[in-house]
């Protein structure tokens, strides 16, 4: 099967799937549909004011404060280097050949040269710097027109939409620890990436304090980094006035 065909019937699956859900701006009223807000809400009190306080934040500083950063930076390297070939696969079923070759080179480059992704190598290489990060699933479908669906708030986990639930769920069928069968390292893995996003975050904490509504804040980043993944980066400067580049780039 040609790839135009292959991306042809991953879009038409996605948009059948997802056609349900909706998190637009209502024209109207200019604010944005949120289906499950009282759902939402209930579970932003239980991670905002006791989950995180009381364990993830707590967990963030530690990690900020007493890891070294040598070690700090190689296990995100690691973890990074382990999500290549899940994005090598996504920018192909985007059509991006060249922007997948990036994903298959650093792999191969930071596996052999970098002892397992420990030393990122392949940045040295300007034309092999990831700007945006990985490319999940999810981004993957958004760039091809499948809308987000609603904005949905899961305990501990934290804030989702149907679009990129699907892409987690099914990006977990071709990431390479489901082939090797190491549940455990897995785990490790996304620790290790949820922690060092969180210790990011944490000189950005005015945004949510200080707003009038720090779930409808939340929730308006949350839309527009994934507005600035699906597009690379290259969003409108008015798109952007509330959130830097930076700060973009580590919500989740």
């Amino acid at each position: 099967m040609k790839l135009s065909s292959l991306k042809q019937l991953f879009v038409v699956f996605s948009v059948v799937l997802l056609a349900a859900c909706s998190s637009s701006i209502n024209p109207q009223t200019g604010v944005r549909d949120d289906p499950l807000e009282g759902f939402n809400r209930a579970m932003w009190k239980v991670n905002y004011d006791y989950l995180d306080p009381y364990v993830l934040k707590p967990v963030a500083k530690g990690w900020k404060d007493y890891v070294p950063s040598p070690v700090k930076t190689g296990l995100v390297n690691v973890a990074n280097n382990l999500d290549e070939p899940v994005s090598f696969i996504n920018r192909l079923l985007e059509g991006e050949g060249k922007k997948a070759m990036v994903h298959f080179n650093r792999f191969w480059i930071n596996t052999v040269f970098g002892l397992g992704g420990l030393i990122d190598w392949a940045s040295l290489d300007e034309d092999l710097r990831l700007n945006n990060g990985q490319r999940g699933l999810g981004e993957s479908l958004g760039a091809n027109g499948v809308p987000a669906g609603a904005y949905i708030m899961m305990p501990a986990y934290g804030a989702t939409t149907p679009r990129q639930g699907v892409g987690s769920a099914v990006e977990a069928g071709y990431s390479v620890l489901t082939y090797v069968g190491t549940t455990p390292w897995s785990i490790a893995k996304y620790v290790v990436q949820g922690i060092d996003t969180r210790s990011k975050l944490l000189e950005q904490e005015a945004l949510l304090t200080q707003a009038q509504d720090p779930y409808v804040t939340f929730r308006e980043a949350y839309f527009q980094n994934l507005e600035f993944k699906v597009k690379d980066g290259n969003v409108e400067p008015s798109q952007q006035e509330q959130l830097s580049e930076e700060e973009l780039k580590n919500i989740d």
